[in-house]
C-alpha cells in the first residue's frame, strides 16, 4: 500500500543541480557529461554492479564525485543485454513537476509494456492506459499510473522464466528528485508516494531493481531519512586506479587526440589531472590546442579550483544565491583544511572524524555544500583509494582541486 506523507520543500536552481543535505541545507553540483563515445572497461565496477543487478531486487543508490564515471558505468552494465533497462534523467527536468514525473514514467513503461504485451497477456495482466493528451492529465494520474504499474508488472522471476531481461529502473542525478515536492504540495505527496512505490516494487513485491545516481555526498541520508536505513545499498564509483588511468591515457586518450609529444609521460600528467577520465580528457585536448604550451597553472579546472579558493578564504564575501546557506567557516577552517588534505596527498584522503575535531562538524558540510570538499560515506566498489578505511572520509573535489590547495597555501604562507 502507497503511504502519503509531507515532509520539508526544498529550493532548486535552474542552472544547476540542486541536492538535499543531511541537514536541511542543498549543495549544488554542475554537472558535466563527456562526449566520449567509446566505454572505457572498468572491468571489477562492471562485475560488481552486473552481480548487485542480478540478485534479488533492491533499491541501490551510486554516489561519486560529478564526472567520476557514474553513469556511463551504470548504463554500460544495465545495457549489455541481461537487463530490461529504463532510463529517467533529472537533468532533463523530469522531477519538476507532476505532469513531468507523469510523462516521463509513462513514456518508458509504455515501450516496456508494449515490447512484454505477449507474456503479460498469457498471465493476465491489466496493462495500463498512458494518456497521449496532456489536457487529459491531471496530479491523481500520475498516483494512478504508479498503482497501475504496480498491479501489471509481476515478480521478476517470471522473466527468467520466459528467458526475458528484467526490468531495470535507472533515475540519473536522482538528487533533483526533491524538485517535485518543492513544486507544490501536491508535488511533496506525489513525491513521497513515489519513494514509496520505488520500495514496493524492490523490496516488497520484487518486480524491479532501481538504481539511483548522484554527486550529492548527502543524497544517501536523504534518501534513507525519507524510507529507511534497510531499503537502500549505497556504492561509490571514484576515480580510476592509477593502473587504469595509465591504460586509458595511453591506449585510448592519446589516439584519440593524436598527441604523441605525451607518450611516455603518464606520471607527469597525473600529477596535474589525478585519475578521473574526464579530467585527463580535457587536459589532453587542451594541451594538443595550446599546441604544447599549456603549463599546470594554465589547466582550466586548476584555474576554477584555485580562483574558487581564493574566495573561499574570503567566505562573508561569498556570493550565494536563495537555496545556499550562507558560509560557516572562516578563512583559518579552510586554511587549516587544505593543510590536512595536502599532508595527506599520498593516501587521497583525511578521515571527517579527525577534521571535525580541528574546525567542527557544521564548517564541514558548509565546505561540502560549496564544493570544496568531497564527503564519501563508505567506499563500496571504490578503487582510486588503496585500502581505503572503514570509516567517513573526506577528500578534495578533484586533482586540480588539490594542486591549487598547495599553491595558496603557499601564497598564505609567505604573505
Amino acid at each position: 500500500m502507497l503511504v502519503f506523507g509531507l515532509t520539508k520543500r526544498l529550493p532548486t536552481s535552474g542552472s544547476c543541480i540542486s541536492n538535499t543535505l543531511r541537514t536541511g541545507r542543498v549543495a549544488r553540483y554542475i554537472t558535466q557529461v563527456t562526449g566520449e563515445k567509446t566505454f572505457f572497461n572498468r572491468k571489477r565496477e562492471l562485475a560488481e554492479f552486473e552481480k548487485a543487478f542480478s540478485g534479488d531486487p533492491d533499491l541501490h543508490v551510486v554516489l561519486g564525485p560529478p564526472s567520476s564515471g557514474k553513469t556511463a558505468l551504470v548504463r554500460e552494465v544495465t545495457t549489455r543485454g541481461n537487463f530490461n533497462p529504463l532510463f529517467l534523467d533529472g537533468r532533463l527536468g523530469q522531477f519538476d513537476s507532476p505532469m513531468d514525473l507523469y510523462d516521463s514514467i509513462s513514456t518508458q513503461f509504455k515501450t516496456f509494456f508494449e515490447n512484454q504485451r505477449k507474456i503479460l497477456e498469457e498471465i493476465n495482466a491489466t496493462i495500463p492506459y498512458f494518456f497521449e493528451k496532456e489536457s487529459e492529465i491531471t496530479f491523481n494520474s500520475g498516483i494512478d499510473l504508479l498503482n497501475e504499474i504496480a498491479c501489471a508488472l509481476p515478480n521478476q522471476n517470471l522473466w527468467k522464466g520466459y528467458n526475458v531481461p528484467p526490468p531495470i529502473l535507472v533515475i540519473d542525478e536522482a538528487n533533483s528528485l526533491n524538485r517535485l515536492g518543492y513544486c507544490s504540495a501536491k508535488g511533496e505527496v506525489l513525491l513521497k508516494t513515489f519513494l514509496d512505490w520505488l520500495v514496493l516494487n524492490t523490496k516488497q513485491t520484487s518486480r524491479f531493481h532501481v538504481v539511483l545516481t548522484s554527486s550529492d555526498s548527502f543524497f544517501f541520508n536523504w534518501i534513507v531519512n525519507r524510507l529507511d536505513v534497510l531499503h537502500a545499498t549505497s556504492y561509490i564509483v571514484g576515480d580510476l586506479s592509477k593502473e587504469e588511468a595509465k591504460e586509458y591515457f595511453e591506449k585510448h586518450v592519446l589516439p584519440r587526440h593524436g598527441c604523441k609529444e605525451l607518450e611516455g609521460k603518464f606520471d607527469h600528467v597525473r600529477k596535474i589531472t589525478g585519475t578521473r577520465m574526464l579530467i585527463i580528457d580535457k587536459y589532453v585536448k587542451e594541451y594538443k590546442n595550446s599546441e604544447g604550451e599549456l603549463t599546470a597553472r594554465k589547466f582550466s579546472i586548476y584555474e576554477s579550483e584555485y580562483l574558487k579558493l581564493k574566495r573561499g578564504l574570503h567566505p562573508k564575501r561569498l556570493k550565494h544565491s536563495d537555496d545556499l546557506d550562507l558560509p560557516l567557516w572562516t578563512d583559518s577552517d579552510l586554511i587549516k583544511t587544505m593543510k590536512a588534505l595536502v599532508k595527506a596527498e599520498s593516501q587521497g584522503y583525511i578521515l571527517e572524524d579527525d577534521l571535525i575535531n580541528v574546525i567542527g562538524s557544521d564548517q564541514i558540510d558548509s565546505l561540502v555544500d560549496y564544493n570544496i570538499l568531497y564527503r564519501r560515506q563508505n567506499s563500496n566498489f571504490a578503487y582510486d583509494i588503496i585500502k581505503p578505511p572503514d570509516k567517513i572520509i573526506l577528500t578534495a573535489m578533484n586533482q586540480p582541486s588539490l594542486c591549487a590547495m598547495e599553491q595558496v597555501l603557499s601564497k598564505v604562507t609567505s604573505n
